[in-house]
Formats: C-alpha cells, sequence, structure tokens
C-alpha cells in the first residue's frame, strides 16, 4: 500500500462525496499505520517526523469516518417516497 496515495484519494473521495471509498480508504489507512508501518506526510516538511504526521493522518481518518456515519444517518431518515 502506498499511504500518501490513500491519502490523496481519501481527500478527492471527500470532495466528491463518495461515502463508500472514503470509509474504505480510511479504514486501509488506519490499519496501516495501526502496523506501525510509515504515515504519508501531511501538513508540514517531513522534518516535523512520523509522530506528527502520524497524528494528523489518524485524525484526519477518523473524521472522514465521522462524516460517513452522519451522511448514512441523514439517508436513512430522509423520508421515502
Amino acid at each position: 500500500m502506498n499511504p500518501q496515495a490513500t491519502l490523496n484519494e481519501l481527500l478527492e473521495a471527500v470532495g466528491k462525496r463518495d461515502w463508500d471509498r472514503i470509509d474504505e480508504l480510511a479504514t486501509s489507512l488506519i490499519h496501516w499505520m495501526d502496523d506501525h508501518k510509515f504515515p504519508p506526510i501531511t501538513l508540514g516538511p517531513p522534518a516535523l517526523g512520523p509522530t506528527w504526521h502520524r497524528t494528523l493522518a489518524t485524525f484526519v481518518c477518523y473524521m472522514a469516518q465521522a462524516m460517513v456515519r452522519e451522511a448514512r444517518k441523514r439517508r436513512e431518515r430522509r423520508p421515502s417516497r
């Protein structure tokens, strides 16, 4: 897996509101980082270190998953026609 490409795809999917893709990419990136593999470069230079970039990438993933849950709740509450 390329974590940088995955983060870029995740951000693109957020822009498109592709909820299924967002969920898939965020989950994959979290699992990648949980296995203590290197994180993608996020905000700031690489010199900030892996802890900084892992923290920001993890935050982005969890926020994206929260957006997915909220979108799915709204969809469920929508009256059927």
